[in-house]
């Protein structure tokens, strides 16, 4: 059995006219085959070894919705915990794309020493935080956190134009034009701002509509979920988006500054602040045994609704970020469909599709209309 699928895009040229655009995922929806049956403290388990990916935040969203069906909820000492535990595995994929992935693609050597410094830290939430603020000061932006995030559009530009780190030459490197496939599809609320009755909505089309997990919508539209969409009201975000558009080089903006803001979140959480993590991870009982809960990894919201019987799961459905991101009528699909044909189309289409962070394999295909 494949538990991880993977996502075509075909891309279709028509001469001048708008590339033609179809986006297939065989993304299996497993949870209710592999957790039915399973107490809740078998399948929070077993939710966090299956996925290779976010196996911290799977976990967590398991050990919520299953409290949440059964009334409980934690104190505020576990619910710091838990974001915590989330917080570190979301900056570290943040890092990671920051300082291997982008580095690399551009033909610049990878920073593995200081990708291995952060892993190696995330024993410690504490201990993290000072690594990782220390590694935004000397390595990504060259100046401490806080100075940074006080740059409005016109100091950020002089910052990347100065190029005194890596990353500030590589954001240099996307010149001034618009976005590399703009977007306008309905930003996903982050988790903090989700509403009761939005998120009980949610959790009843997914238990009683399977086939919403693979394609889920937000008001009946499809919609974007990830950094862009929980930092979208940040000033120097906003201002990019209003001059170059709400593309990939967005989204990657969107990272560093998440990243940039995590070490103080990250201290708010280590002092046992429950209010600080209802950011990351909150819960809902439903009624009738029922339960949701929400996990903001680093590609998006990751919701959990279950209904427990006789202490043991009877129905389990998960909706992943991947699904919100690369539906077929999606911000992908926008944004792809926005493309300019040419030769380069293919990799123009991989830079977008990478922007989305997609948690498994994807292919791009491109053809010529007969």
């Amino acid at each position: 059995m494949n538990l991880e699928g993977r996502i075509d895009i075909q891309l279709q040229r028509h001469g001048d006219a708008p590339t033609t655009v179809a986006i297939h995922s065989t993304r299996p929806q497993l949870a209710q085959k592999l957790l039915a049956g399973r107490t809740p403290v078998e399948a929070a388990h077993l939710a966090g070894l299956i996925f290779s990916l976010c196996g911290k935040a799977q976990r967590v969203a398991c050990e919520a919705a299953c409290e949440a069906a059964r009334g409980v909820f934690p104190d505020a000492a576990t619910s710091s915990a838990r974001a915590s535990a989330v917080l570190l595995e979301l900056a570290q994929e943040h890092a990671w794309r920051l300082l291997l992935d982008w580095p690399q693609q551009q033909g610049m050597p990878p920073d593995q020493a200081s990708q291995l410094r952060l892993r190696q830290s995330a024993i410690d939430p504490a201990r993290f935080a000072e690594t990782l603020d220390e590694l935004l000061r000397t390595i990504l932006l060259g100046e401490p956190a806080a100075v940074w995030l006080a740059r409005d559009l016109a100091g950020f530009d002089a910052w990347r134009q100065a190029g005194a780190t890596v990353t500030a030459r590589l954001f240099a490197g996307l010149g001034e034009g618009a976005d590399s496939g703009i977007s306008e599809v309905d930003l996903l609320p982050p988790l903090g701002n989700l509403e009761a009755g939005e998120a009980r909505e949610l959790a009843r089309r997914a238990l009683e509509t399977p086939a919403f997990c693979g394609q889920p919508m937000w008001h009946d539209a499809p919609a974007e979920t990830g950094a862009l969409a929980r930092m979208s009201e940040q000033p120097l975000l906003a201002a990019w988006i209003e001059r170059r558009g709400r593309g990939a080089e967005a989204r990657l903006l969107a990272r560093l500054l998440e990243l940039a803001e995590l070490p103080a979140r990250l201290s708010a959480l280590c002092s046992a602040d429950g209010a600080a993590g209802a950011t990351w991870v909150r819960a809902w009982s439903l009624g009738d045994n029922a339960g949701l809960a929400g996990v903001e990894t680093s590609r998006g919201l990751l919701l959990h609704a279950v209904r427990l019987l006789d202490g043991k799961v009877a129905e389990y459905r998960i909706v992943a970020p991947t699904e919100w991101n690369f539906h077929p009528a999606g911000p992908l699909f926008q944004a792809l469909s926005g493309l300019t044909p040419g030769d380069d189309l293919a990799a123009r289409a991989r830079l977008v599709a990478q922007s989305l962070d997609p948690c498994v394999a994807f292919g791009v295909e491109v053809t010529d209309a007969k």
